[in-house]
């Protein structure tokens, strides 16, 4: 329906027409009950936005996490969720430039806006890019959140070199299998953790050196041993707790322990500064938030296209869900039984 309203109008420019779409959202914090089918209004793109109808949104541990309540206090109900999208553009803000109705894109959406878990959500356009021409929507939308982490985390924060050998922990996860394949792209050994058949296989395939199976083995034994006592340049931590911790001792002097759970440990100072190493931070998040270089993400998203339109980057989808399976998707989540992304089909 709105698309038919867009081919009569003159401007590209969107205008509200108090249009209702489909979404999956929560009118209160809690578990995976919370998620319910509404009926709400269309969004309304501001001056630098995409309205884009969403063909597929990729699930991600941030998904539950603000569902619990994490990054949304203060927020108004009712909440969308859903932090990845591939789709097509239907409407631009009066500030978006290089970007047109029609265009189909993919994006990570702000966590502190509405989410993709609707038939359509707006974006900042700065944030997008033209999605991959040489996959489908729903592989498209299994790429934006985890390859920015990714990205961000190990090329530019942790500044990984060629000839240098990583720890990524959970290879077989969404933020680790793609994690594996750029830091083999720019010429690093990788060893990475897993545990189930699936997750470890899929690390294989990913092209990771060593596999390390953590339910049979100490990682950091391993880690001693393939670095012959010295410990590893570049940690990078995607499950926090223990793991986090364990982390701290895998580490060369010199070295640079990136996570991307934030998870605090008391243990950390004195174990960085007898290694003169640095803890990073990694959150894909605060440009979303707080508006800084927005166009940084839409630059990411474009260079990641072009690599797996030259079959360099692949993202791995385990499971394909309909919008009356968030919830579903959300306990498979939160319990760890994902290997690779779980993508939520919306249209097609």
């Amino acid at each position: 329906m709105f698309a038919e309203l867009l081919k009569d109008m003159e401007s590209p420019y969107v205008v509200s027409y108090n249009l209702n779409m489909r979404a999956v959202a929560i009118s209160e914090f809690g578990g995976p009950e919370a998620l319910k089918s509404q009926e709400l209004p269309e969004p309304v793109p501001g001056e630098h936005d995409l309205l884009v109808e969403v063909h597929a949104c990729g699930l991600n541990p941030i998904d539950f996490k603000v569902r619990r309540g994490a990054l949304a206090k203060g927020r108004s109900m009712p909440i969308i969720l859903g932090f990845d999208v591939s789709g097509v553009v239907r409407g631009v803000g009066k500030g978006v430039k290089g970007l047109r109705p029609g265009d189909e894109i993919y994006a990570a959406p702000s966590l502190a806006r509405n989410g993709a878990n609707a038939e359509f959500v707006c974006v900042d356009a700065r944030m997008a890019a033209l999605k991959p021409k040489k996959i489908d929507h729903v592989e498209a939308a299994a790429l934006p959140l985890v390859t920015i982490t990714a990205w961000e985390a190990l090329l530019q924060r942790a500044k990984i070199q060629s000839g240098e050998t990583v720890l990524i922990h959970a290879g077989g996860g969404g933020v680790g299998h793609v994690a594996i394949q750029i830091a083999k792209l720019h010429g690093c050994r990788v060893l990475t953790t897993a545990s189930s058949p699936a997750s470890l296989e899929l690390s294989r395939r990913m092209r990771a050196d060593v596999v390390i199976n953590y339910r049979e083995e100490d990682f950091v034994d391993r880690v001693k041993q393939e670095s012959g006592g010295r410990g590893l340049p570049v940690v990078m931590d995607t499950v926090g707790g223990e793991t986090f911790n364990k982390s701290l001792d895998c580490l060369a002097p010199d070295g640079r322990l990136i996570t991307c759970v934030g998870t605090p440990s008391d243990k950390i100072p004195q174990k960085l500064f007898r290694l003169c190493a640095t803890l990073i931070f990694e959150f894909m998040g605060a440009p979303g938030i707080y508006g800084i270089r927005p166009e940084s993400q839409g630059r990411i998203l474009a260079d990641a296209a072009k690599l797996v339109d030259d079959g360099k980057l692949k993202p791995r989808v385990s499971r394909v869900l309909s919008l009356d399976e968030i919830a579903e998707g959300h306990r498979l989540l939160e319990e760890g039984h994902v290997t690779g992304k779980l993508v939520v089909r919306v249209k097609g």
